[in-house]
């Protein structure tokens, strides 16, 4: 095939030797170099027949570098001088006597293979007998060999130089309408990747169509692909296709016959041809026409196959690089994902493609992007599948692994939706980053058997990518949240720390709290030590009853907290015995001391009506402001007490200020008992002032001063 040959002159080297007496004569050559054969050899080199007898005895004669010294230097002159790589030497045999030998060389960069020389062979052998046997001139218009000679040229031709194997087809069918007559006419290809069947070229009652992929099974179809060998069936036809194992689904024929299209030995497909009304509608020479179609067309088709096959591929590992790099410089997660979507759904041929991404608790797996008219809708509706369900994305996003139904019809799993109604084959990859599932990626073909290993392997590479898109733009908006929560909590400090009041301070930090957590509870208990318990001193999210609740010291979460001087955080507070409720919708919880050089203030306390509300890291920055709001109280409590003895030496100041004022002592009596009453708060104040009577003077003179 072209893809295989050197660029230029892409001819073989091909030379013709008839038998002549005790000599193989060289009667014809094409060099593409355009050497003239009778300035290269002599009639003193055509090798013996005897000597080339028994080495062509067994059929074909391979020769290259590493055989050179088995062969008859006479033979091995030929290739070597006209400079050949490798060559073929195909005996023409009449009766079981060599008539002639055809040798075919090929130069650097050329590919000879098995499959070919079994082509050259056959429509060598196939011009000699009809050459040997020549029909008279008025009937060789219409003679069957004429006929065969003229359709396996046509192919020949057609064969170098096809690139759409839909009109290559089209043109073996015509062949066999010339040669054997217009029968109902199938092509069918093998897939061994994904051991089906498609038939993409079928004539049956004059009408052109084709059939959905069907599993390699037990019909007559099957067979020539299972055994290689060709198959002809003129008589009892049905009776006999069950006696060799095979199922007859529908009308059956009254003539079947099938050839099947090998290469390298391999079952690629077959050519069918049959008769639904009547038998023996086929005969021997019908069978050997076929087999030798089919000889020379399976490379053709193998080869153009493979080269399809690689450009998908190539088109495919394209489509996972383009995805890469656009994952490396974005973190805009939709449009990445809208892009992939696409760009899978275009390049791969396939119906529909969609990402479902896991919802927070891990319970439901939710579309996010899907193609088409029919994503639209599903993103609308807000679709989403429940993580283990009995359907294929269900079982994917539970189990991690990738699964593939290539007929819906037939299994159990396949869920489907009518959006999608002309789903065919379906398959589903997980979203990955080590054990943790974060989605999946669905793909649906409204063809069967669509996927093969090497589809889903590309499939598996972009699910991969994606996986690494979600995780930077999760790990990018939980930098961009720390860093807003860091500011806040900045915000909050700094609020809290500008408080005239202590509780002033305590309040302007819970709603500020509040605020960064999103709507949580949050409330601010300090400890009384006298009472060895917890009051509530500032609350937002809470009944007003929340500040007459006092807590014991290792009693209920906060109390637990207190006494152990332990953070302690609660994914859900129903199934916790601590629990001390404040609010009935509460299901996670996380108290914080609040310590000052190891000595306990109090708690920091958040809730939330979410379970598993609080992770590790809101654990670490409420620890962190906790140990602020903690410097702050101790500082507001010492700045009270600085006030407040101020406060009393002013009022002591000022008190015997005025008492020094006078000597008289009444007005200093006076003076005391107002000052006093004023600063204590009291209705009235009174002194008493008195001295010992002699009578109460003690013994020896000595009495109270």
């Amino acid at each position: 095939m072209s893809e295989n040959r050197p660029e230029g002159n892409t001819s073989f080297v091909t030379a013709y030797f008839i038998a002549n007496a005790d000599r193989l004569q060289l009667a014809l050559m094409h060099d593409p170099q355009e050497r003239g054969a009778q300035t290269i050899f002599q009639h003193a080199d055509e090798p013996y027949l005897r000597d080339v007898a028994s080495f062509l005895k067994n059929g074909i004669l391979r020769v290259d570098e590493s055989s050179l010294a088995h062969v008859p230097a006479s033979l091995t002159m030929y290739p070597r001088q006209l400079g050949c790589d490798h060559a073929a030497f195909i005996p023409v045999q009449q009766n079981g006597k060599l008539r002639g030998v055809v040798m075919i060389g090929t130069r650097k960069g050329q590919l000879l293979d098995d499959n070919l020389i079994e082509a050259f062979q056959r429509t060598i052998q196939f011009t000699f007998d009809v050459v040997e046997n020549p029909a008279q001139p008025a009937e060789a218009e219409n003679n069957r060999r004429t006929r065969e000679m003229r359709a396996l040229n046509l192919l020949a031709s057609s064969a170098a130089t096809v690139s759409d194997l839909r009109s290559f087809y089209s043109s073996v069918h015509d062949q066999f309408r010339n040669v054997v007559g217009d029968f109902s006419f199938v092509i069918a290809l093998y897939d061994e990747n994904t051991n089906s069947i498609s038939i993409p070229y079928l004539y049956e009652d004059g009408r052109f169509s084709s059939l959905d992929t069907f599993p390699l099974g037990e019909g007559l179809t099957s067979l020539l692909i299972r055994t290689r060998e060709p198959l002809m069936l003129v008589e009892d036809t049905e009776k006999r296709a069950i006696a060799m194992g095979a199922k007859v689904s529908g009308r059956p024929a009254k003539s079947w016959m099938g050839v099947p299209l090998l290469a390298r030995g391999e079952a690629i497909g077959a050519i069918i041809l049959q008769h639904l009304d009547k038998e023996r509608a086929f005969n021997e020479e019908d069978l050997r026409f076929a087999m030798a179609v089919a000889s020379q067309i399976s490379g053709t088709i193998h080869n153009i196959r493979l080269l399809q096959d690689s450009q998908q591929l190539a088109l495919q590992f394209e489509t996972a690089a383009e995805i890469a790099r656009d994952i490396s410089g974005s973190l805009n997660l939709d449009e990445l994902l809208l892009k992939a979507v696409e760009l899978i759904r275009s390049r791969f041929n396939f119906y529909h493609a969609s990402v479902l991404l896991m919802d927070l608790p891990g319970e439901f797996v939710v579309v996010r992007e899907a193609t088409g008219e029919a994503g639209a809708q599903l993103k609308r509706s807000g679709f989403k599948l429940q993580v283990g369900s009995k359907s294929i994305i269900g079982s994917v996003a539970e189990k991690g692994e990738t699964l593939v139904v290539n007929d819906t019809a037939r299994d159990s799993l396949y869920m489907p939706h009518p959006a999608l109604a002309n789903t065919k084959s379906e398959a589903a990859t997980a979203l990955k980053v080590g054990d943790r599932i974060l989605g999946v990626l669905d793909v649906q073909s409204d063809r069967s058997y669509a996927f093969s290993s090497a589809n889903l392997r590309i499939l598996q590479i972009l699910a991969d990518q994606l996986a690494i898109a979600v995780i930077n733009t999760e790990l990018f908006a939980e930098t961009q949240e720390h860093l807003a929560q860091h500011r806040l909590l900045h915000h909050i400090t700094t609020s809290a720390a500008s408080g005239t009041t202590l509780d002033e301070a305590l309040q302007s930090a819970v709603n500020g709290l509040q605020v960064t957590l999103g709507g949580d509870r949050v409330a601010i208990l300090l400890v009384d030590r006298e009472k060895k318990a917890l009051e509530v001193k500032a609350a937002v999210g809470y009944a007003e009853e929340i500040y007459r609740r006092t807590i014991q010291l290792g009693s209920g979460i906060t109390g637990w907290s207190a006494l152990h001087k332990r953070p302690l955080r609660i994914n859900n507070v129903l199934q916790d015995s601590r629990y001390i409720e404040a609010s009935p919708n509460t299901r996670s919880e996380l108290a914080i001391p609040l310590l000052y050089r190891s000595e306990l203030l109090g708690v920091l306390n958040v809730e939330s009506e979410q379970v598993a509300a609080y992770a590790e890291n809101d654990e670490e920055l409420l620890g962190t402001l906790g140990g602020s709001l903690a410097a702050i109280i101790a500082n507001a409590r010492l700045l009270e007490q600085i006030r407040s003895q101020a406060e009393r030496e002013r009022v002591l100041f000022e008190i015997t200020d005025k008492i020094r004022r006078t000597t008289d002592m009444q007005t200093i009596l006076a003076t005391t008992a107002s000052e006093l009453t004023r600063v204590v708060g009291a209705t009235g104040a009174r002194i008493k002032l008195g001295a010992p009577s002699k009578s109460s003077t003690p013994p020896g003179g000595e009495r109270d001063e």
